[in-house]
């Protein structure tokens, strides 16, 4: 049994034939229960057919309990998560299950759908062999096989993109679902930031309520009207389709869409315009796409539009502005851009050299897929596809960056989202984590023992004390808890020692582990002066990562104890790895290992006994900034 369906069939369509097809599979029987199967059934089916996709699924689940290994309630199971575009990737283990319960050709649909989830799920590899499986049950010489074999052949070509996208990820671009706040269950889209950064604009479907109550952390929404003037005009809102679609970059003129027709109002003496649409030039298709983008000096645009003249379906045009303010007839943008498939929702960056832009053509990984293209020359570079994570084999559409290049926001139906469409943010610079640990130990240089011990760190840009601990006087270990990213005055005051201050540096740290700070004291007479040394050797680094370092595979430990008073006790269950990392840390050159850092300070101190200790270099303080290899020797007075 199979059916011929191209990727453009309506769900609706396809609903339907389904529904049609399997209600002749029923086998009636007059007991309870399969009475009660087949209302169950019928109320699925009827459920599906009018894609209400929730309720369905309710249903549909209740039959896979009563019989886990009927075919047919698996796979119709199936079909209720993968057409919802909402969790679809549940539909994965009732695909499995159907194929596992049903001869190799019963549903031969099957393996369409499950190749079709696993790539949803980015299983690429599994998602191919489905497909391959899928061709063999295609008639091929006839039109409508020889469409599906297109079909098929896509997604295959789809498979291999993904594959070697997600071989090439980019693990420094972090994405974020920017919360249940913005995201429904709905669709949320087309966002739109001003030009402060602090205001968010975007489109959504869902019939939303204002509460005044909902602040907090993070993006609130805006119900206040005399706030939502100062950001949108009036009546931007109406009972049809209405879309925000972009700011000016001096934020000063807003474009939106209505009545299939982008419109513009003007921010002057303190209020919006009244919305004028653009003349005929731009909205000439009779179906436009609520996409523009403008040049930073308002020349230039660039817009969606589906024409006569255009290389596929919806494609990207660009038109400038004349100066008595109309807008020249648009130009077709060439095909380093524009593909046989749909290109929507242009971006322009600030300096005018980068296009962003969505396709479905180009070496996609299914759906819409974000492109960007370079200026080079007056002629637009062939579009290259951003990958993962930007991308993923759902539709990823709708990309906004601000002047730096770092930070912006799109919108994803990926399978993870809170509903149909969400807006992610992204940046290319991580997330500090909230609070970064340094454990360490103090300890006394000349006689190789633990040292009793209180450590304070002052934050420099405050002023302020933040944080304290004491090193136990059994092992001289202690643990600090700070602000990573943070300059600090590190204070020192040991048992028998002078008191003493060391500016230190808290790096950038994005994943949780903690930094190790070995600090040594000792008293020595320098150019015939009395003077106390401290010395740290601070490893904020991974040291996991690090050890695991083909290059540190034979770390020395068994003269570490000569170096560095190791003393077990009980409580320390970080000993074998602090062994390991103050021996790597011998290995290693603060001139050009990273996060690897020798600070050593000398003070004059009083006249005092030094036992057991050679004559110290000639040497003042000594300072490495963090991820900086230059030395200054500036001694305290």
């Amino acid at each position: 049994m199979l059916l011929i369906f191209r990727n453009s069939l309506t769900k609706s369509l396809l609903i339907k034939t389904f529904c049609v097809l399997f209600s002749s599979l029923i086998v009636l029987n007059i007991s309870g229960q399969e009475i009660n199967k087949r209302r169950t059934l019928h109320k699925a089916r009827k459920a599906l057919y009018k894609e209400q996709y929730v309720n369905a699924q309710n249903e549909y689940i209740k039959l896979v309990n009563i019989e886990p290994t009927n075919d047919i309630y698996n796979f119709e199971a199936g079909l209720s998560y993968y057409l919802s575009t909402h969790q679809q990737t549940k539909s994965i283990p009732l695909f499995e299950a159907a194929l596992q319960n049903s001869k190799e050709d019963t549903i031969v649909e099957l393996y369409y759908f499950l190749g079709k989830s696993y790539q949803l799920n980015s299983e690429f590899e599994k998602a191919t062999t489905a497909f391959e499986k899928f061709d063999h049950f295609i008639d091929h010489p006839t039109k409508s096989g020889k469409m599906l074999k297109n079909d098929v052949n896509r997604e295959m070509e789809n498979n291999k993109n993904g594959i070697n996208y997600l071989a090439n990820r980019n693990d420094k671009v972090f994405i974020e679902n920017i919360g249940e706040k913005v995201n429904s269950i709905d669709r949320e889209y087309a966002p739109v930031i001003n030009k402060n950064g602090d205001v968010l604009l975007f489109t959504s479907r869902r019939n939303y309520k204002g509460n005044k109550k909902d602040k907090g952390d993070g993006w609130n929404l805006l119900t206040d009207k005399a706030e939502l003037k100062k950001y949108l005009p009036d009546n931007v809102n109406t009972k049809k389709h209405d879309a925000s679609i972009t700011y000016s970059t001096d934020g000063n003129t807003i474009f939106t869409y209505k009545k299939d027709a982008i419109w513009q109002s003007n921010f002057k003496d303190g209020s919006w315009s009244t919305l004028k649409k653009l003349d005929d030039k731009i909205n000439a298709s009779k179906f436009n796409v609520p996409s523009v983008t403008i040049s930073a000096d308002g020349t230039t645009m660039f817009f969606v539009s589906t024409k006569k003249d255009g290389i596929g379906g919806k494609d990207i045009y660009k038109s400038v502005k004349k100066s008595n303010g109309e807008w020249e007839l648009p130009v077709l943008l060439s095909n380093n851009i524009n593909t046989v498939d749909d290109e929507d929702a242009p971006y322009l960056t600030e300096d005018g050299k980068t296009l962003y832009f969505s396709s479905t053509g180009h070496a996609t990984m299914g759906g819409y897929d974000i492109y960007k293209s370079e200026l080079v020359n007056g002629e637009w570079s062939l579009a290259e596809n951003l990958g993962f994570p930007y991308n993923s084999p759902a539709d990823d559409i709708y990309f906004i960056v601000d002047k730096s290049n770092e930070n912006g926001f799109f919108s994803s139906s990926r399978v993870e989202g809170n509903g149909t469409f969400d807006i992610y943010s992204f940046s290319t610079t991580c997330k500090n984590l909230e609070n970064t640990e340094i454990r360490g130990i103090v300890y006394n240089n000349q006689i190789k023992q633990p040292i009793k011990s209180t450590l304070t760190l002052t934050n420099l840009s405050t002023n302020k004390e933040e944080t304290s601990a004491t090193s136990l006087s059994t092992n001289g270990k202690f643990l600090l808890v700070a602000k990573p990213e943070s300059q600090y005055n590190l204070a020192i005051v040991a048992e028998g020692f002078n008191p003493q201050t060391i500016k230190i540096s808290t790096p950038k740290q994005c994943d949780y582990f903690q930094l190790f700070s070995e600090i040594s004291l000792e008293k020595a007479k320098v150019n015939g002066e009395d003077v106390q040394i401290a010395t740290l050797r601070n490893s904020f680094f991974n040291s996991e990562e690090t050890k695991n370092n083909p290059a540190f595979a034979n770390i020395d430990t068994a003269s570490i104890s000569k170096e560095v008073p190791l003393v077990k006790i009980e409580t320390d269950n970080n000993y074998n790895t602090d062994k390991d990392l103050i021996a790597l840390s011998r290995q290693l050159d603060p001139k050009t290992t990273a996060g690897f850092i020798i600070i050593s300070d000398t003070i004059k101190v009083d006249k005092l006994v030094v036992t057991n200790t050679t004559n110290a270099p000639a040497f003042g303080p000594i300072y490495f900034d963090f991820d900086k290899h230059n030395l200054s020797n500036n001694a305290k007075k």
